[in-house]
């Protein structure tokens, strides 16, 4: 039997309920509905709740399964607000956003929160340094400009855990002066993105951070899903400087090429690129990349490998 999804608007309401809550770590709107839904499986009977929180690429990946999911009202889901349900017995209740669940939260159950935003925004922002935290992995960023447009922040986290050397290669390229302003060289049209060539930016060149070539580390990731950043070779054991992000499953590349780590910020700029007019595999505009150090973290998974 198929169970109706209705909007989350203010009415009558008896029955064991399941509250669902996914978001992004430092999304204030996020923890706002997330005290209010532990307050309310604590004191309705029958009640209970499941809350998930990802960093930003991962939250709209999930958003996307949700929205195939579930369809109808979730149609209206956007990225920067949280994903706000409720199941009961006899059907599925959306709420659009922070604002329809809190109503729906005092019509029901008298349960209202005047809370501050900025104390919120403080959760949020801790939050998302302690999942960092808790990894142990590193962290970085660069920005990527098309043509004369601002730079936009693409945020990359590492897996130092399965690949220590390639992982602090990349981190060392970041920092090299000839990293500033590479170009993306090729893009391969709704399968990834190319860049790294730190000599002329031509797609000739790949050399590693300290110089030569590195080895294979791990092939346990593999090319599963869009976002992941892996270094780009030209045979084994031949990996330089550079990289790829993909854009979607790959598994043609698995035990080819390896995957070093994911973007957690930043894939709808990525999607962006995807889409310049091309000759060649070559974007026509110019499409370059900055590193931006003040992101760089060393995690402490690095740090047990020295």
């Amino acid at each position: 039997m198929t169970v109706p999804v209705v909007d989350g608007a203010p009415g009558d309401f008896s029955g064991p309920i399941h509250f669902y809550l996914y978001g992004k770590y430092q999304d204030p709107a996020f923890h706002r509905i997330k005290v209010a839904m532990e307050h309310l499986s604590k004191q309705i009977p029958d009640a209970q709740c499941t809350i998930k929180a990802f960093f930003e690429t991962q939250f709209e990946q999930n958003l996307k399964y949700i929205v195939g999911k579930y369809g109808s009202s979730f149609n209206q889901c956007k990225p920067s607000a949280p994903i706000v349900w409720a199941e009961t017995n006899d059907s599925i209740l959306y709420f659009l956003n922070e604002t329809r669940f809190m109503q729906w939260c005092l019509k029901q159950f008298r349960y209202e929160d005047n809370t501050r935003l900025i104390f919120y925004k403080r959760i949020g922002n801790k939050t998302l340094a302690a999942a960092r935290a808790e990894t142990g992995r590193s962290y970085c960023a660069f920005s990527v400009q098309i043509g004369e447009e601002a730079k936009e922040l693409v945020q990359i986290e590492l897996f130092d855990e399965e690949c220590p050397v390639l992982a602090k290669n990349f981190l060392d390229l970041l920092a090299k002066d000839s990293f500033q302003g590479t170009p993306v060289h090729r893009v391969k049209a709704n399968s990834w993105i190319q860049a790294g060539d730190l000599v002329d930016g031509s797609g000739v060149h790949s050399e590693a951070a300290n110089g030569g070539f590195l080895r294979d580390e791990s092939f346990v990731v593999e090319h599963d899903r869009a976002g992941l950043i892996g270094m780009a070779n030209h045979g084994q054991d031949t990996n330089g400087s550079q990289f790829y992000i993909t854009l979607r499953d790959l598994p043609f590349l698995d035990r080819k090429w390896v995957i070093i780590g994911r973007v957690i910020s930043g894939m709808r700029t990525m999607l962006r690129v995807n889409k310049v007019a091309l000759k060649n595999e070559r974007p026509v505009q110019d499409v370059r990349i900055f590193a931006e150090p003040e992101y760089s973290v060393v995690g402490t998974l690095q740090n047990q490998t020295k």
